[in-house]
C-alpha cells in the first residue's frame, strides 16, 4: 500500500512540477534510464542485487519503475538542474541520491525491498550518486553516459561475479 501512495504522490508532484513542455527534449534520456535498468535486471536475473517484496508482483514493480518514475524523475530533475556553479550541481544531485537513498531506506525497514548477494545500502547510495550524474550527463553528452555505463556494468559484474550466462 505504501508504494502505490509513493507512486502516487511522485505521478502528482511531477504533473505538477514536471516540465512537460520539454518532454521530447527528455525523452531520449528517459529511455537511457529504464533501458539501463532493464537491462540491470536482465544481467543479474539469476543473482539479483535487489528485489521489490511488496505486494505488487515484482515484474510490475520493476516495470512501475522503468516506465512511471522513471521518465516522472528526469522531468523533475533535469529541468531544475542548476545551469553554473559546480558547487550547487553537486549539492543538486546529492539532494536527490539522498531521496532516492532514503526511500530505498525506509522499503528496506518495511520488508518491501530485499538486498542480496552482499549488496548493501552503502553500494545503493553511490549507486544513485552515479545514477544521477548520469542523467545529467546523458543529456548533455548521451555517447560519454553510455561509456560510462558500460565500464560500470563491467565493474559490478566482475565485483558481484555475476554470471553471463
Amino acid at each position: 500500500m505504501e508504494d502505490a501512495l509513493l507512486t502516487i504522490i511522485v505521478v502528482a508532484i511531477t504533473w505538477k512540477w514536471g516540465d512537460w513542455r520539454r518532454l521530447r527534449q527528455y525523452y531520449s534520456t528517459i529511455l537511457f534510464l529504464a533501458l539501463g535498468d532493464y537491462i540491470c535486471l536482465y544481467f543479474t536475473f539469476d543473482k539479483p542485487l535487489w528485489r521489490f517484496t511488496t505486494i505488487i508482483p515484482t515484474k510490475l514493480a520493476e516495470t512501475m519503475m522503468a516506465l512511471l518514475i522513471f521518465p516522472c524523475v528526469v522531468l523533475l530533475f533535469l529541468p531544475y538542474f542548476p545551469k553554473k556553479n559546480n558547487s550547487r550541481k553537486l549539492l543538486y544531485i546529492c539532494i536527490w541520491t539522498s531521496i532516492f537513498s532514503l526511500i530505498e531506506w525506509w522499503a528496506l525497514r518495511i520488508h518491501h525491498f530485499v538486498h542480496f548477494n552482499e549488496w548493501k545500502l552503502t553500494y545503493s547510495v553511490a549507486f544513485n550518486l552515479g545514477m544521477f550524474t548520469l542523467i545529467q550527463i546523458h543529456y548533455k553528452k548521451p555517447l560519454w553516459a553510455w561509456s560510462i555505463s558500460l565500464v560500470t556494468a563491467i565493474f559490478i559484474i566482475t565485483v558481484f561475479k555475476i554470471p553471463l550466462s
